[in-house]
């Protein structure tokens, strides 16, 4: 799939659908210091680096790992979209899990995508990343959070774990939400 990107005659995707999609753009517009855990092939980067503000910086986290003698192919594929879309100055890539490489990570961020791993141990560790680092003011977008009305079958540990741990959090107000994706703003 990289050499048929490379060609054009394939194009990145993701499980985050338009409407998420669009969420995120209007989240993350005018922002500054943003942080993604999970960017597989930068389809969300994208959206998310284009709605910064001009001078605004995106880092993006993934594993990536690296495959004998050549890099990942979907990190191939991430560099090369955000290259098309233009966006590519704008991003910092961490390599690594989101545990792994939060010491390289910003220390303050406004706008924060969890969409890493989703099982319930793992939104627990993205949610101790976000509290450490988001502001007073800042939106984290939590995808797969919420089990879509028309996809019962989709119930990952990371809908318990927000349902749990995060939905009722005193520090945050719930300020929007579409498909399984739920948008909060740190209010302390």
């Amino acid at each position: 799939m990289n050499v048929l990107h490379a060609a054009h005659l394939y194009r990145a995707y993701s499980q985050t659908i338009a409407a998420e999609l669009e969420c995120l753009r209007k989240q993350a517009s005018g922002r500054k210091a943003a942080l993604e855990i999970g960017t597989h092939m930068g389809v969300s980067a994208g959206v998310i680096a284009g709605a910064l503000a001009e001078d605004g910086k995106l880092v993006c986290v993934d594993p990536w790992e690296s495959l004998p003698g050549k890099e990942h192919p979907c990190f191939s594929i991430c560099r090369r979209e955000l290259g098309r879309q233009g966006v590519l100055a704008k991003i910092e890539f961490l390599k690594g899990f989101s545990h792994e490489v939060e010491n390289d990570m910003p220390q303050q961020c406004d706008f924060v995508f969890v969409d890493g791993d989703h099982s319930y141990s793992g939104l627990e560790t993205d949610w101790g990343i976000t509290l450490r680092r988001l502001v007073p003011g800042g939106v984290v977008c939590l995808h797969d959070t919420t089990v879509p009305p028309n996809q019962p079958h989709r119930n990952p540990g990371s809908v318990a774990y927000f349902n749990e741990a995060i939905k009722q959090h005193s520090s945050f107000e719930w300020i929007d939400g579409c498909h399984s994706l739920n948008v909060l703003r740190r209010i302390a």
